[in-house]
């Protein structure tokens, strides 16, 4: 989980970003970053991403009650509080409205028909689709969470894009290559349609992902002190049954 002050700084960065890439207007998009006390650092709501300051932004509980902060939590923080509490390995939420990918959320074009980059799948592995609810409400929360389990990028019917990563930036890295992955699936579409990569080089491609450890749920690191502690005990219960067993 991230340190608060590394958080607030990334959230600033990315919302800076988002405005000049043109991937949010006026006051769209949210970013959010679970604290490593468990909190969740989150965006205001009615505020230009790359006009916050770092005074902005709100800490809230795993229920939404704001803990911190002057202003309004986005209107969609129910949505970011439903994918903390699906994914563990998630600690930072980008959601924005990059034109190209929204175009195919808006036409209700999946990306993940035909895979047509390795980049794609090392940087975001499947792109999930997330059926259609009213913003703000929790039909939008239920919608992803029912896809959000297995991908970390997706879109959001009618509505946008969302990503998800171990870091602020991750997240947003992660929607830069959402969009370029968009743009050039356009492309592809206006030139007679994608050459698109078999099912067995697609699925070598997620073997390589996941044996880089590109994506996913980090591994667990396990203290040897841990494993060693865990031993002596099964080793004195197997010692005392064995000893209930000569008597």
């Amino acid at each position: 989980m991230m340190d608060e002050a590394a958080a607030r700084a990334e959230i600033l960065e990315a919302g800076r970003r988002l405005k000049d890439r043109f991937f949010v207007a006026a006051n769209d998009g949210n970013i959010s970053a679970r604290l490593s006390d468990g909190k969740i650092l989150i965006t205001p709501t009615g505020v230009n991403k790359g006009d916050m300051s770092a005074e902005m932004l709100l800490t809230v509980d795993g229920e939404g009650r704001v803990l911190s902060g002057e202003l309004k939590p986005t209107s969609e923080m129910k949505m970011h509080l439903s994918v903390y509490r699906q994914r563990p390995d998630v600690q930072a939420i980008v959601h924005a409205h990059p034109p190209t990918a929204t175009g195919f959320a808006t036409s209700r074009i999946r990306l993940d028909q035909d895979v047509i980059l390795p980049e794609v799948v090392f940087g975001l592995g499947r792109i999930g689709f997330s059926e259609y609810g009213t913003p703000t409400t929790q039909a939008v929360p239920e919608a992803v969470s029912r896809e959000i389990a297995d991908c970390d990028a997706l879109l959001l019917a009618n509505h946008g894009a969302m990503t998800v990563g171990a870091s602020v930036m991750q997240a947003y890295y992660r929607m830069e290559t959402l969009e370029m992955y968009a743009r050039i699936r356009l492309v592809t579409m206006q030139l007679g349609g994608p050459a698109a990569l078999s099912e067995p080089e697609v699925q070598e491609l997620f073997q390589v992902r996941e044996q880089r450890g590109w994506g996913g749920a980090p591994a667990l690191e396990i203290d040897p002190r841990a494993v060693e502690l865990v031993s002596q005990i099964v080793l004195q219960v197997l010692q005392a049954q064995g000893a209930g067993l000569s008597r």
